[in-house]
């Protein structure tokens, strides 16, 4: 059974998910990008992505879109 960290940490990830998903609709992407990272971490990255049922890039990109929009006001 997942701890409570576990469990904020996936709460998180769904939100995550979910606002990159609503920004999509209306915003499409357009830019390609190349970048290298140690091999672990992409398996761990496509590790929560499995867990979550989404392609690995949809969860990088969403935590790349958290990130941007961080100071952004709602």
């Amino acid at each position: 059974m997942p701890n409570v960290m576990q469990q904020l940490f996936v709460m998180n990830i769904e939100s995550l998910l979910r606002d990159y998903a609503a920004y999509r609709a209306f915003h499409k992407s357009d830019t390609v990008i190349n970048m290298r990272i140690p091999r672990p971490i992409l398996e761990k990255l496509k590790e929560l992505a499995a867990a979550q049922h989404v392609p690995y890039q949809s969860l990088i990109s969403s935590v790349l879109f958290s990130i941007a929009h961080s100071d952004d006001p709602q």
